[in-house]
């Protein structure tokens, strides 16, 4: 007979898995937090206090704020949203058939917009699931289970798996994902997360396998290869004293429409596809000197190896990229200074032999970038490499002088990147995707590491963290094709492709905007 205190560790196990995926697929009058949208208001906001944690006054002041957003903008946000979400099942060819649950995530004191966004989707059918609020510092408030040995970890896997098949109808209902994120705290420079009152290492360790033993039960009921998401993010009242301005650019810049900006990232697509490799040089100080190895191409006329991204998916556009290729990839990334999951590194280098991690360190020290960064794997591959095409939102950064307050969102749109873990495609490889203005099928969706995943191997990290470089430090990005002839895409930060120089129209915005001034 199984002692009682492990059936009451176990009952706990259940019960709180069941409240967990209970809160992931109920919607309606049955979700707390759509009772409390529909009570919102900036005139009593005593309905705050039903959110079941401390509201700050900053989070109040940001949610009166909301509220005094013209009712039209909003609404016009609110369907911005919800169409790049619809439209991301078009652009990365995938079929939504009668499910209609989307997961929606806000934070406190972006009510307004939430429930135009909520209003949008109904609107078109779907069933938003509002899930609890995170905080003005974008942290959730989600609370940790922290395991100390393999047998709670193998209890918390089987209760999870339970409740999920408890709510196998939800699950299977559930078509994608919408997050309203925020920015503007200043960024930590403290030279690790760990401290008194930490869990210790095996606590981190059995907490990381957790989240990817639940991430791929999941994917089995929610397959990734299936669904649509969309992500936007506003600042908040942290970013400073030029709030309502800085405010207003980036509600422009969400709502600025992607197509001409698609057109030029097909254009550059166009010379990535002829290229086996691609060089990244640092400019002036920057010792960043990377060569990217590309997938190949076994019917050009039909293939691509870059996706091009515009504005649904993640709002505003827009991207290029692939999975690279590991073998060959090799050299050092460096970053002057980077917010990452709200933690700072200054001086970031990453060295890679094909296509792992070899050496992390940054001012803050070694230990800093391991723990924080590449924890719980040391030689974590290199995931994806990509262009980011937005010049406007870098614009915005230097002339307000936040790029290390940026959400990864938008700076990842701020110069060539890479990803450290898993490809954009974790657990989706098998299915087919293409690019909307050629029809060609986008091929490079795995590594030599994922395309071992058929194999039931541990493949994945469940880690994708984009590092980008942005415009200023960059001296050239070019290709090198099977012939040896080079290719240049940037030089100096700009863009040099023919075809593509209209994305350079950022770097003339932000002229513009200064002469007015």
């Amino acid at each position: 007979m199984m002692m009682q205190w492990k059936e009451d560790l176990l009952k706990e196990a259940r019960e709180r898995a069941l409240e967990e995926v209970k809160a992931l697929t109920v919607y309606g009058q049955d979700n707390p937090y759509e009772r409390i949208l529909e009570k919102a208001n900036p005139e009593d906001d005593s309905w705050m206090e039903q959110y079941g944690f401390p509201v700050t006054e900053l989070e109040r002041e940001m949610m009166r704020f909301w509220f005094r957003v013209p009712k039209e903008k909003l609404e016009a946000m609110g369907n911005v949203i919800a169409e790049a979400f619809l439209h991301g099942f078009i652009s990365q060819s995938r079929d939504r058939r009668d499910r209609r649950r989307v997961r929606f995530f806000y934070q406190t004191g972006q009510e307004a917009l939430a429930k135009e966004t909520v209003c949008a989707l109904k609107e078109k059918g779907l069933l938003p699931v509002i899930t609890k609020p995170k905080g003005l510092s974008g942290k959730s408030r989600k609370q940790e289970v922290h395991l100390s040995d393999e047998g709670l970890f193998e209890m918390e896997c089987a209760a999870y798996g339970e409740a999920m098949r408890c709510f196998e109808k939800e699950l299977k209902d559930t078509c994608g994902m919408i997050g309203i994120d925020q920015f503007g705290e200043e960024a930590s420079y403290g030279a690790s997360s760990q401290g008194e009152g930490s869990p210790s290492e095996k606590e981190r360790e059995l907490s990381a396998r957790l989240s990817a033993a639940k991430a791929g039960q999941e994917a089995e009921w929610i397959r990734p290869s299936e669904i649509s998401f969309c992500k936007v993010a506003f600042p908040n009242m942290l970013v400073g004293d030029r709030f309502e301005q800085i405010f207003q650019d980036f509600y422009d810049l969400n709502m600025q429409q992607p197509e001409a900006f698609e057109r030029y990232q097909q254009a550059l697509i166009g010379g990535l596809d002829t290229c086996e490799y691609v060089e990244m040089k640092g400019f002036g100080g920057n010792e960043t000197d990377l060569r990217i190895h590309l997938g190949e191409l076994s019917n050009p006329e039909k293939e691509t190896k870059f996706l091009n991204c515009g504005g649904d998916l993640n709002i505003p556009y827009g991207e290029v990229f692939t999975t690279p290729r590991l073998g060959g990839t090799a050299g050092r990334l460096h970053v002057e200074e980077i917010c990452l999951k709200g933690i700072f590194y200054h001086g970031l280098k990453i060295d890679f032999k094909d296509g792992r991690v070899t050496d992390a360190n940054c001012l803050e020290g070694k230990k800093h970038v391991v723990e924080n960064l590449l924890y719980p794997h040391e030689n974590i591959t290199m995931g994806e490499f990509a262009v980011g095409t937005n010049t406007r939102a870098y614009a915005l950064a230097e002339k307000y002088g936040i790029g290390p307050r940026m959400p990864i969102l938008l700076y990842e749109k701020m110069g060539p990147h890479i990803a450290i873990g898993d490809p954009c495609f974790a657990r989706s490889e098998e299915a087919p995707i293409y690019n909307m203005y050629d029809q060609k099928e986008m091929v490079c969706r795995a590594n030599e590491v994922t395309e071992r995943s058929c194999e039931k191997e541990r493949v994945y990290y469940e880690k994708h963290i984009d590092i980008t470089l942005p415009y200023h430090q960059v001296e050239y990005l070019r290709g090198i094709r099977p012939d040896g002839s080079m290719l240049y895409f940037i030089r100096k930060g700009r863009f040099v492709l023919e075809g593509t120089e209209g994305l350079n129209e950022g770097f003339s915005w932000f002229k513009e905007r200064n002469e007015e001034k």
